[in-house]
């Protein structure tokens, strides 16, 4: 994708072959693009488990967020306990200091592990609450949301630097699968049927709303998941286990001589410093931001706008993870532009959530289409500009790759932490009665 800074192995490989001297251009074009499709798949497996917890219940806020007591809250609240798994990268980075001869795979099992495990068992705890300070919480759910995020947070720093083992044209395939740990849950949210809008039914003095019944609970969409994280589980158990894709790994040797060749890069060096802001703030608006905003924008037009534009932005990600598989990668002057045309539709997001409950082309067909497609286009762009990022960082060897890891995390928790305090100590973001708005 982006230049790499270390040497090109590929280049070297084929100018020592004998076999290649006479078409090596071609040769070279050929190796770059032979893959194992297996690899792929598993590869793809594999990282839909990373974020699979956390955004498969995501996807299912249009429904926790009329049932669980924080209301539209909830999403706020929910972003800060999965940036409190950050807590993870501190334990992983000692636990590396103790036991040093311990391997990165041991603590990719333990973490695929604790992830399909806090899947299972929120199905069955979600709904248990808990007086803390006067109010109503949703202590199971959100605690058992903190182990899920466990797996995504600290994905950024062990499972990125794995990868470098293998061909670069595999980043790409892994990061559609975490892609696919958004879409994969929106696909199961259509079949599921959630989105009705409420019917307000009078009881006593007052009326209250009614929500249409999905076609299977909370329960259940949250055990499929638990059985896809494990399907995730098995495939990084079948990528780091066998031995029939030795042919598509890095050779041990080559990513010393990677490691060595990119000591003499500073990551203080500007290039890199502005590589790593970005970062932090792609993530600090796809995992901060925009999810602890996404009901006060999405809602006042209706479950049915913010259901499609969770389904559908969380989609637009694996196809923007695509496109960076078949297509080559785009300049940084046309990925400058691309965010910058993004800026439009990601005001008129701000813009609809801080004049919640009463946003732009309320109870109008293109105010619903607007939002909708607002969502898609900004998640869009950030899902591509990461991949951007991060392909631009593995020039840099297991040490660019980590430290792109912390700008994410350090990202996602700032953006996580300046939502969560403005949606439930300041006046900015509003819920209404939900039979007020209903016409």
């Amino acid at each position: 994708m982006a230049p790499s800074l270390a040497p090109d192995r590929l280049n070297e490989e084929t100018a020592r072959s004998p076999c290649l001297s006479e078409n090596g251009n071609i040769a070279v074009k050929m190796m770059a693009t032979q893959r194992r499709v297996l690899l792929d798949v598993l590869m793809a497996c594999w990282g839909m488990g990373t974020w699979l917890g956390i955004n498969g219940l995501y996807v299912q806020l249009p429904l926790l967020v009329e049932r669980l007591p924080e209301g539209w809250a909830l999403p706020a609240s929910m972003t800060v306990a999965v940036q409190i798994a950050n807590i993870g990268l501190l334990l992983y980075a000692l636990l590396r200091r103790i036991f040093t001869r311990v391997k990165d795979a041991t603590y990719i099992y333990g973490l695929l592990m604790i992830g399909a495990l806090a899947l299972i068992l929120n199905a069955f705890l979600y709904t248990k609450t808990a007086t803390v300070g006067n109010t109503e919480r949703s202590m199971a759910f959100l605690s058992l949301t903190f182990f899920a995020g466990l797996v995504g947070c600290t994905s950024s720093v062990l499972f990125y630097p794995y990868l470098r083992y293998f061909r670069e044209i595999y980043l790409a395939t892994y990061l559609v699968g975490e892609g696919l740990s958004g879409f994969i849950p929106s696909i199961l949210s259509l079949i599921q049927g959630v989105g009705g809008e409420p019917e307000c039914v009078p009881s006593g003095n007052f009326t209250i709303p009614v929500y249409p019944p999905a076609r299977f609970d909370s329960t259940v969409f949250m055990l499929v998941l638990g059985v896809l994280s494990i399907a995730s589980l098995l495939s990084f158990t079948i990528i780091d286990s066998t031995r029939i894709f030795a042919s598509e790994r890095v050779s041990l040797t080559a990513a010393v001589k990677d490691e060595e060749a990119v000591q003499q890069y500073s990551l203080l060096h500007p290039k890199w410093v502005s590589i790593l802001l970005l970062m932090a703030v792609l993530n600090a608006l796809s995992n901060g931001v925009l999810p602890s905003v996404q009901s006060y924008s999405c809602m006042p037009y209706g479950t049915r706008a913010y259901h499609l534009a969770v389904a559908l932005g969380t989609s637009a990600n694996p196809m923007a993870c695509l496109a960076g598989v078949w297509l080559p990668p785009v300049p940084s002057k046309a990925l400058a532009a691309m965010l910058s045309v993004a800026v439009v539709p990601f005001v008129y997001i701000l813009t609809t959530a801080v004049m919640s409950p009463s946003p732009p082309l309320q109870h109008q067909t293109s105010g619903e289409a607007l939002v909708v497609l607002s969502w898609v286009c900004v998640l869009a762009v950030v899902s591509y500009a990461r991949m951007w990022v991060y392909g631009w960082a593995r020039g840099g060897g297991a040490r660019g790759m980590r430290a792109c890891g912390v700008a994410t995390q350090l990202g996602s928790a700032i953006g996580s932490l300046l939502l969560f305090l403005l949606v439930n100590y300041t006046d900015l973001f509003t819920q209404p009665d939900v039979c007020s708005t209903v016409i």
